[in-house]
């Protein structure tokens, strides 16, 4: 049985009761008797994170319970905000995920955004972290991901929603960020998280801006997204596979080739079925047809990087023979029970951790979730002035470049005609990425492509400096460099 702490209190007319003793709002501009939120009551239990020589600045982390949580049946979301380096009360949020679906946002929180590093040897100081000039708040979603616990959901739409209760709940906690720029970040299955959760905040700020929403909630700022390597259109996504496992890389080799090839029409005409007759026992058809194309046998290339081979010993089910480091944060010195990261997190011992919970995977397979258009969900997004970057890495076999690039150039935005003319600019002098740009203005623009030809599956892994700069323009609305809108870099 997990101990867990007593419910706290809010109360608009008098100061935050029942308070951990653990817990201080530190440089926050604004008490609790000034939130919008008014009178509510909901779990939390958040720990001022110290004893860290890679986290300079504040860094708070903890549990808040989300709608439906009790202390019966709790409903608790972790996370770790790491506030800004420079002007943090005025510096973006960026709100990080994982993928899987299932995976730990602490994954790539450590492999590169954060100011702390996994290594195998623990936690190292990170030269090329997000939070120089952003808030970074990794949260584990969905429900029952990495420290996240309790009641799950099987589907984005309602993973979304969980996700827009925590946001309102966390900005009660603080409530200088509400005014900040907030932009939402994610990979892999995070296309399909990213759109679902930027489509539910853009729905709740709309119906605020009519008088209606959710009594008291705050408006979210949303500017940006950012996607690296996603799936969020199944059918370019499998249209594409084969093409880059066979004719563009030598992955598959030539007899299983022939095969997939051959039930490659099923698939797709499966998947069209699922999309106009959106029932879940056709998107569970088209999962499990689709899913043969990616069971060839790769002899030890790793899909997510065709440049390594995996560790042939290890269980296929699980992610660290391909990926050491998922071991590593989840080993003796980072996230096991007794470790000084977990005590100065505020963890309970009895609390489990795991770099993907094989359970939200399955509860999201047999919904058959990936099976629905979610990329149709960016269109409007864009319309409004919310501004699209997918950067990918050109090594991953599994969300594969071909598939995310042919659906981008499908979809009917204000931008698509500028989006098909326009030029794939090199990068200059790195010679690392091309970046195929459109939109208002000289800056980044409003929807962006950047192909990152040294990187897989994890480009902020694979090329954390890179990854930086890009994220860093983009937030800013910078042009990437000052040769992208056509001359050649030096």
């Amino acid at each position: 049985m997990v101990l867990l702490p007593e419910k706290s209190r809010y109360d608009a007319e008098g100061l935050h009761a029942e308070t951990p003793p653990n817990f201080r709002f530190k440089n926050l501009s604004q008490s609790l008797q000034e939130s919008q939120l008014g009178r509510a009551t909901f779990y939390h239990n958040i720990t001022e994170v110290h004893g860290f020589q890679c986290v300079d600045q504040t860094s708070y982390a903890g549990h808040i319970g989300l709608k439906g949580d009790s202390d019966s049946s709790p409903r608790r979301s972790f996370f770790w905000y790491f506030e800004a380096e420079n002007e943090a009360t005025t510096a973006p949020v960026i709100l990080t995920i994982g993928g899987g679906p299932g995976t730990s946002a602490m994954m790539n929180t450590l492999w590169g955004q954060s100011p702390c590093l996994a290594t195998e040897d623990g936690l190292v100081d990170n030269a090329h972290r997000w939070t120089e000039h952003h808030n970074l708040l990794a949260l584990d979603h969905p429900m029952g991901t990495g420290f996240s616990y309790g009641s799950m959901v099987n589907n984005s739409r309602s993973a979304a929603y969980d996700v827009y209760d925590f946001l309102q709940k966390f900005f009660v906690l603080f409530p200088h960020l509400t005014r900040n720029k907030f932009v939402i970040s994610g990979g892999s299955y995070g296309g399909v998280h990213v759109p679902n959760i930027a489509t539910v905040i853009h729905e709740q700020n709309q119906l605020l801006a009519r008088g209606a929403g959710q009594p008291r909630a705050v408006h979210i700022n949303l500017e940006a997204l950012i996607l690296s390597n996603p799936l969020s259109n199944p059918k370019a996504h499998w249209t594409w596979l084969l093409h880059y496992r066979c004719t563009l890389h030598s992955i598959y080799n030539a007899t299983t080739c022939r095969d997939l090839h051959a039930r490659l029409s099923a698939c797709l005409e499966s998947i069209d079925m699922a999309f106009d007759i959106p029932t879940r026992p056709n998107r569970r058809a088209a999962l499990e047809l689709c899913s043969e194309l990616n069971a060839g046998d790769t002899h030890g290339v790793d899909t997510e990087d065709i440049r390594r081979t995996c560790d042939p010993d290890s269980d296929p089910q699980s992610p660290t023979g391909c990926h050491p480091e998922f071991a590593w944060v989840e080993g003796t010195n980072i996230f096991a029970n007794g470790s000084a990261v977990r005590r100065a997190l505020g963890l309970a011992p009895e609390l489990n951790f795991t770099g993907l919970n094989l359970d939200v995977n399955r509860a999201f397979s047999a919904e058959g979730d990936l099976m629905r258009p979610h990329h149709l969900l960016y269109p409007p997004l864009l319309s409004a002035g919310i501004r699209l970057l997918h950067y990918v890495g050109a090594q991953d076999a599994n969300c594969a470049w071909p598939g995310v690039f042919s659906f981008l150039k499908l979809l009917q935005t204000p931008f698509q005609a500028a989006f098909l003319a326009a030029p794939d600019v090199p990068w200059p002098s790195e010679d690392v990425a091309t970046v195929r740009t459109v939109g208002n203005g000289s800056g980044a623009g409003s929807m962006a492509y950047i192909l990152v030809k040294e990187a897989g599956h994890f480009t902020v892994k694979d090329q954390p400096a890179l990854a930086k700069k890009i994220v860093e323009h983009w937030i800013a609305d910078e042009a990437f460099f000052d040769s992208q809108n056509g001359k050649k870099g030096t």
